[in-house]
């Protein structure tokens, strides 16, 4: 599969450059630019068998509740990542709100729903967040703190949200992808300005952010453009890790970038689709299809094809898509499954597949999505989708 993708883009760049015809080269460039758009009528290669709802995730009970819910495989258990977390309790830091949180577990039979679930804990033994600031968000943090802050304005601050975790055996780490948000009080009062990828070397350590760009406002941030915050979904294919930004206005269009594994945390390692073949230019990069800025893709045997999942915006349904390369041409998506709404009438959201969790060579795929069952109360749902190929 990598080394079709391979020849298909050399294929395209030779096209693309090489004629010594300017006017046939600009109309073959523009086909390959169409080609997604006239091919993304076809229906998904699949057939959806069944669907099984499983209920909610098992959950600390000191947590009230908390969205996102990535997940992979790293350090032979099941990682979940988690955003926004509603406390029970106060934890070491006097807080009952964590940006982020994580938990993982060593039970990869979800056909019964997922136990024994294993939490980022601090010392006081509650949940603490899993993704570090550095000593510079940390202090800004604490100078923008309370209604009666040392600098205005009060209640200014720094947030990181988890993205995709992807595991690199060969380095002995996990890598995962992370966005930082600054925020300021009012209601959704809060902008990406950027995402980078933090290193994990073991389930008793907390992650590390590497300097990138040492020179940065942000030096720990890989791309610095907020509306190409890759991480919205990520997957390793050989020795390439490949990595999805899904942002817009309302229609999220997804960009495709990639890098060598062993390579990730540089910059200059970063490529991106831009309809005919890979470039260094994130300017010229297009989107492959429409999504969210949280979804799953995966390469599913059962079908032979990449898989991608995910909510709509404002949408309460789960949509799939396919195709046989990660360039695409991608199929239309198709709704498979109506999730629970919130308590309050509120969509819910964050609809991803758990590829670690797939059983029968992939015929069965679970996901889940976030709902909140009260106020300030969240759960995970899981679901179990049996697939076949047409």
């Amino acid at each position: 599969m990598l080394r079709s993708m391979r020849a298909r883009g050399r294929r395209s760049r030779e096209i693309g450059h090489g004629s010594q015809d300017a006017p046939l080269r600009g109309i073959r460039s523009m086909m390959f630019l169409l080609l997604p758009f006239l091919l993304a009528c076809h229906a998904p290669q699949l057939q959806v068998l069944s669907v099984t709802e499983l209920g909610p995730i098992e959950q600390n009970s000191m947590i009230r509740g908390r969205d996102g819910g990535y997940s992979g495989m790293a350090f032979d258990h099941s990682v979940w990542l988690y955003g926004d977390s509603v406390l029970s309790v106060e934890n070491e830091d006097g807080s009952a709100w964590c940006n982020n949180t994580a938990s993982w577990t060593q039970d990869l039979d979800a056909s019964d729903n997922l136990e024994d679930f294993t939490d980022w804990v601090g010392s006081r033994w509650v949940p603490v967040e899993f993704l570090p600031r550095t000593e510079a968000e940390a202090a800004f943090n604490t100078a923008h703190e309370g209604d009666d802050c040392l600098e205005e304005p009060c209640g200014a601050r720094w947030a990181l949200w988890p993205g995709a975790i992807v595991e690199d055996p060969d380095r002995d780490r996990a890598l995962i992808f992370y966005h930082l948000i600054y925020g300021e009080n009012g209601e959704w009062n809060f902008e990406s300005v950027g995402s980078g990828i933090a290193t994990w070397s073991g389930l008793d350590q907390q992650p590390e952010r590497p300097v990138v760009d040492a020179d940065h406002a942000q030096p720990t941030l890989l791309w610095h453009d907020p509306t190409a915050a890759f991480g919205a979904a990520a997957l390793v294919e050989g020795d390439s890790l490949y990595a999805f930004a899904c942002e817009g206005d309302w229609a999220k269009r997804c960009l495709l970038g990639r890098a060598a594994l062993a390579d990730a945390l540089e910059p200059t390692a970063w490529t991106y689709w831009d309809g005919a073949g890979w470039t260094q230019e994130l300017d010229q990069a297009v989107g492959i299809f429409d999504a969210h800025t949280m979804l799953s893709v995966h390469y599913d045997d059962a079908i032979g094809r990449y898989l991608a999942l995910y909510n709509r915006p404002l949408d309460d349904r789960v949509y799939l898509r396919t195709a046989e390369h990660l360039e695409g041409p991608w199929s239309r998506d198709e709704a498979v499954f109506a999730t629970e709404p919130s308590h309050d009438g509120a969509v819910a959201y964050g609809a991803m597949a758990h590829p670690e969790l797939d059983r029968g060579d992939g015929a069965f795929v679970y996901f889940s999505y976030f709902r909140s069952p009260a106020d300030w109360e969240g759960e995970i749902q899981l679901v179990e989708i049996e697939i076949a190929a047409p």
